[in-house]
């Protein structure tokens, strides 16, 4: 790894916890009082070991189309701010050495103080996948275990519905106390999400508690969404809803709306149409890029 590499490669005090483990989201997706984590690995290091990571729910949909955010960790399992401009990232299945052509992923951190890569992929079968890059020359991959779709959380996808649920609001906040954990409180929660749907408008719901937040991301996506508002207020109803109910309940028990999209994870942002079908999901993360890619797409 060269010295220039090695200067832009920054490291911040996001640890992964434990034997590779990173808490992603303490979300409960099961029923009330339920709280699931996710865990995301480093493996698999370069000879000063650099690793790749997975920021993203640990079990995926076999067959279905996912976007997995990774990032790039040191030898201390610290998340790097930052990384090379893009990464040729090839998947295969694991312990058998083939790894399939290779899909180059542009580096994100617009506007987040934390870079990624948000890899496109299908893993065709139940199992377990090698997803595998090099940095600077030196290799580095995870594994990924791939279940049916019905082993894993039943979130909406792209092509479903949103479920129509009401909301808290400045108005009524159905007992989530506070409504919005940001300091100061994001503009967000002026329209219950069942009237949204009932509109005529497109949405962008984004479940995230910026004070709770696992990862840290949650409070700076908010954040772009918020800046956002504006340039799409005709357009697109924008709605923010926390995780948990309130600060006695953080890690445990999750807002009815949590509960109701059978999230495991946090932060999550749903991009529906004026007719309420969702047209896009940005899980985990996501930059200004992403962002206004999504918003646009969604409007056009």
């Amino acid at each position: 790894m060269t010295d220039r590499t090695r200067h832009h490669l920054s490291r911040r005090t996001l640890l992964l916890a434990g034997a590779g483990g990173l808490i992603v989201a303490g979300c409960g997706g099961g029923g009330a009082g339920s709280s699931r984590s996710t865990t995301t690995t480093a493996a698999k290091g370069t000879s000063e070991g650099l690793s790749l990571a997975k920021v993203f729910f640990p079990q995926q949909p076999a067959g279905v189309e996912v976007r997995l955010p990774l990032a790039l960790a040191d030898r201390r399992g610290v998340l790097l701010d930052t990384g090379p401009p893009e990464l040729a990232v090839r998947v295969g299945p694991a312990g058998t050495g083939e790894l399939g052509e290779a899909t180059t992923v542009r580096r994100h951190e617009e506007g987040i103080p934390r870079a990624y890569y948000p890899l496109t992929t299908t893993f065709p079968g139940p199992g377990n996948w090698r997803v595998a890059t090099e940095v600077e020359g030196e290799p580095a991959d995870i594994v990924v275990a791939a279940l049916e779709p019905s082993q894993v959380p039943a979130v909406p996808v792209v092509g479903e519905a949103l479920i129509s649920v009401p909301t808290p609001t400045v108005e009524d906040p159905r007992g989530v106390d506070p409504i919005c954990t940001a300091d100061p409180r994001c503009p967000l929660h002026a329209t219950s999400l069942d009237a949204a749907i009932a509109g005529d408008k497109a949405i962008a719901m984004l479940i995230a508690t910026p004070a709770y937040c696992q990862t840290a991301i949650c409070g700076p996506v908010l954040d772009l969404l918020v800046a956002r508002q504006p340039d799409f207020a005709d357009q697109i109803t924008m709605i923010h809803v926390e995780v948990y109910p309130n600060m006695a309940s953080a890690g445990r028990v999750t807002t009815d709306t949590v509960r109701a999209y059978g999230l495991a994870w946090e932060p999550s942002l749903f991009l529906a149409r004026a007719d309420g079908t969702i047209a896009s999901r940005l899980d985990y993360t996501y930059d200004v890029d992403e962002l206004d890619g999504s918003l646009t797409a969604l409007v056009q």
